[in-house]
């Protein structure tokens, strides 16, 4: 039997191949299908591919995961209730195991089975654990890293009381001291557009993580348009003081991003970089990035413009 088996067991229960949609969810990056199919592999091992209980449970745990939110295993339960139409006493099953992922403490056999499946990747080795710890912290990318450092150092210490795994002793020690790259995108963003977006993820492909930075400048247009939706897993901040103050103020060690169209925006920057360097007494990291050519004519200026007349749907994000 393969876990192709185990879904076609589902599909006759009555479970959607939509379902594992949820798991394609671009703010995952551990709760995934991969994190689904590491369980299904655990139960053909332990020979359980006939239990529907705990094959319902590993589709269903997580199909509502988001990171912001603390009501992920409720949430995902009453998902459960009111999209399956199976017997009563199977529903109560799953809906108790779901519930019981919030902490994992069991409260029954089939729960603590499956318990342990999911907390398999604790059972790794630290390579793997690494790797694991890498996807956590890019879903909580929109935390102040300070603050993530102290949760997840608090978090993986209760979880080490419940998985007898000396490797985890090293993650913890390896997120205590930890100091990731870091990079601080400004700008006011008035509105963000499809230019920002393509310098913020190039930014990303060389950042660990990328902090939006929304200036309140007084010589430009009051902000009038929201952030886009794409951004909410990313941390945003906003800033009425100096630059070089806001940087400080975060408390660790930051690249500045600027992004640039053409040779125009080059020279421009070229003398805000000077301004920078003369107002702190220590030396400032900062990278340039080009826009790729298709957004080098784009400025929110253009965009505001183009939005009294109604035609700036194409540059903007939702």
């Amino acid at each position: 039997m393969t876990i192709v088996d185990l879904k076609t067991r589902l599909n006759n229960l009555g479970v959607p191949d939509e379902v594992y949609d949820f798991y394609k969810e671009p703010h995952r990056y551990y709760h995934t299908l991969t994190h689904l199919d590491d369980i299904f592999t655990q139960i053909l091992e332990k020979g359980l591919s006939g239990n529907d209980a705990l094959l319902l449970a590993t589709v269903y745990h997580d199909i509502i995961y988001d990171p912001q939110s603390s009501t992920n295993e409720e949430d995902s339960a009453q998902y459960f209730i009111n999209t399956f139409s199976g017997s009563a006493s199977l529903k109560a099953d799953v809906v108790q195991i779901i519930l019981d992922t919030k902490t994992h403490q069991s409260s029954s056999k089939l729960s603590t089975i499956f318990c342990e499946m999911d907390l398999n990747i604790l059972r790794q080795p630290f390579a793997k654990l690494l790797e694991y710890e890498c996807q956590i912290f890019k879903e909580f990318q929109f935390v102040d890293y300070k603050l993530y450092q102290a949760k997840r150092i608090e978090i993986l210490e209760k979880l080490r009381l419940q998985v007898d795994n000396p490797a985890l002793d090293f993650l913890i020690e390896y997120v205590r001291n930890r100091k990731p790259s870091i990079a601080v995108y400004p700008g006011s963003f008035n509105p963000f557009h499809k230019g920002h977006l393509n310098i913020l993820q190039k930014a990303e492909r060389i950042f660990d993580k990328v902090i939006i930075a929304r200036g309140i400048n007084p010589e430009k247009a009051k902000a009038s348009y929201n952030l886009p939706a794409l951004l909410n897993y990313r941390q945003m901040e906003t800033y009425s003081t100096l630059l070089t103050d806001f940087v400080k103020q975060l408390g660790y060690s930051v690249t500045i991003i600027r992004g640039l169209r053409n040779g125009t925006d080059l020279q421009f920057e070229l003398n805000q970089y000077r301004y920078l360097q003369d107002l702190t007494n220590t030396e400032l990291n900062i990278i340039s990035i080009f826009c790729d050519r298709e957004f080098e004519h784009i400025s929110s200026t253009g965009i505001r413009q183009l939005d009294a007349y109604g035609q700036a749907d194409k540059y903007l994000l939702l």
